[in-house]
């Protein structure tokens, strides 16, 4: 069996960076012996020294953290401490992490995200967050008026702190797959980011809270007295005038 053949089914796992198990994760989809190698240097160069199998994502029989387009998104360790660490896809549609990361230092300026802790060509690694995903939280947690308020109102906060900073996030539109709730949310994901786009982070978010799809069907449930017509007057004036002002009057909308 070849390197590139070996099939994996486990988790809730340590194992060091140089298992043989962990190569259809480190080079995933597609084999590649170059790639693989390049990967382990990369990460030995930002101090990651195993990684964690956990998650509900499933990569060839493993739980890892996410998946997506671009690249997997494994829990791992540096030493004693853990982290997140994204790989680049072998099929990504771009060739390196260098635009991601920068849009990734740029929310973090703004006080937004996990924290980046470096870089590579193919790596990311950032601050682990333990939490659910928006969706989950909203469904699942039971929240009271208060607290599902709160965590919205977070939320549009750090996207208007992303709108000042003239970061697009280009992805809040799908707040279930972007937003992680802890203590408090994070926004997570800038592989489609953009600095030459006209941010709209909050009106992307602020419509996926309180206007359409599965998660503003759970925060209306909880926040029933948010008046539709309100949300979308404040939203086209603050489209068109994007002031601390202007926000307010969404942040407004939210009050029980």
């Amino acid at each position: 069996m070849t390197l590139s053949q070996q099939n994996i089914s486990f988790s809730d796992e340590e194992l060091d960076i140089g298992s043989p198990r962990l190569i259809p994760l480190i080079s995933y989809p597609r084999f590649s012996e170059c790639e693989y190698k390049d990967r382990i240097i990369e990460m030995e160069s930002l101090g990651i020294t195993s990684i964690i199998l956990d998650g509900k994502a499933i990569v060839n029989g493993a739980h890892i953290a996410g998946k997506g387009c671009v690249g997997i998104v494994v829990k791992a360790k540096s030493g004693s401490k853990v982290c997140a660490l994204k790989i680049r896809r072998t099929d990504a549609d771009r060739k390196t992490m260098d635009n991601e990361a920068r849009f990734h230092k740029i929310a973090n300026n703004a006080g937004v995200g996990p924290i980046l802790e470096g870089h590579t060509k193919n790596l990311i690694a950032m601050e682990f967050i333990s939490g659910q995903s928006i969706i989950d939280w909203v469904v699942g947690d039971k929240a009271t008026k208060s607290k599902m308020s709160a965590i919205a109102a977070a939320i549009l906060e750090q996207c208007f702190s992303l709108d000042v900073a003239g970061l697009d996030h280009g992805e809040l539109s799908r707040l279930s797959r972007h937003v992680i709730v802890c203590v408090r949310p994070y926004i997570i994901d800038y592989e489609s980011s953009s600095t030459t786009r006209k941010p709209c982070n909050v009106t992307a978010a602020a419509q996926s809270i309180l206007l359409y799809g599965t998660v503003a069907n759970g925060v209306k449930k909880i926040l029933s007295t948010v008046d539709r017509e309100r949300v979308i007057y404040a939203l086209r004036t603050y489209k068109h005038l994007q002031t601390r002002a202007n926000f307010n009057e969404i942040l407004d909308l939210l009050l029980v």
